[in-house]
């Protein structure tokens, strides 16, 4: 017999002997076998209560996991890629007030809070003016980075996160339009104003995530977080914290 099956089976048995027991003892079959179609007519309904229930606790718990694991992702990105990109790109970012503003983290910050501050720096209207020089150190960087990416990209559980899945697109996508260009001082305008789009998108996205990212680590892990959220390169050097 094969072993998925011997617990049906033993449970089953173990039934018709409490059963046989019960006519036994009581000498009444025509209860027990009216209350046994009885227990027979509700089972539906109990395997259907219990799929839903026990199926939506196994999914919550499977996303849970996914999400975790998306989140660890994160924090692995702005440890090895993201943090050192913005501090590549800084330079070339016009006035950063507004977004060292909404980069200030509050002590009394909650989750409602970080995802405000994310959606308001995704309106945020930055301006990104890259000299030739700049671009090709942007270039250097993202193709050295550009195997990391891609083993973080491959990740399935990304498809948990939409955000960063997008922001991943965006990177891939300026990598792409500054590898296809050779020298960036003979760019015609039209092509530079693109490249410097490009780069404000993904200096946005990097942005978002990485406020979501500390929100994360402010809930979860309240003295990583610390460590972590004065490292952005568009806060002031005295830190986001007083």
């Amino acid at each position: 017999m094969d072993k998925r099956f011997r617990p049906i089976f033993i449970l089953a048995a173990l039934s018709a002997l409490l059963y046989s027991l019960q006519i036994f003892f009581f000498r009444d079959t025509r209860d027990t076998v009216f209350y046994l179609m009885q227990d027979f007519a509700f089972l539906p309904v109990q395997v259907a209560l219990v799929t839903v229930i026990a199926g939506r606790i196994v999914n919550d718990r499977e996303k849970e996991n996914r999400v975790e694991k998306t989140r660890m992702l994160t924090g692995s990105f702005f440890s090895g890629v993201g943090i050192e990109l913005l501090r590549e790109i800084r330079p070339a970012i016009g006035d950063t007030s507004e977004a060292a503003a909404l980069l200030r983290i509050g002590d009394s910050w909650g989750k409602k809070d970080f995802k405000k501050a994310a959606a308001a720096l995704r309106h945020l209207p930055l301006t990104v003016m890259c000299t030739p020089e700049q671009f090709e150190k942007l270039k250097e960087r993202l193709t050295a980075e550009k195997m990391a990416l891609l083993v973080i990209s491959s990740n399935p559980v990304l498809l948990e996160h939409e955000v960063f899945t997008d922001m991943l697109w965006a990177v891939f996508h300026l990598t792409d339009e500054l590898s296809a260009r050779s020298d960036f001082a003979a760019l015609e305008e039209a092509d530079t104003a693109h490249l410097n789009e490009d780069t404000q998108r993904v200096v946005t996205m990097l942005l978002v995530n990485w406020m979501l990212h500390m929100g994360y680590l402010k809930a979860e892990y309240p003295y990583l977080f610390r460590l972590e959220a004065d490292k952005n390169p568009l806060l002031p050097k005295s830190g986001s914290h007083p």
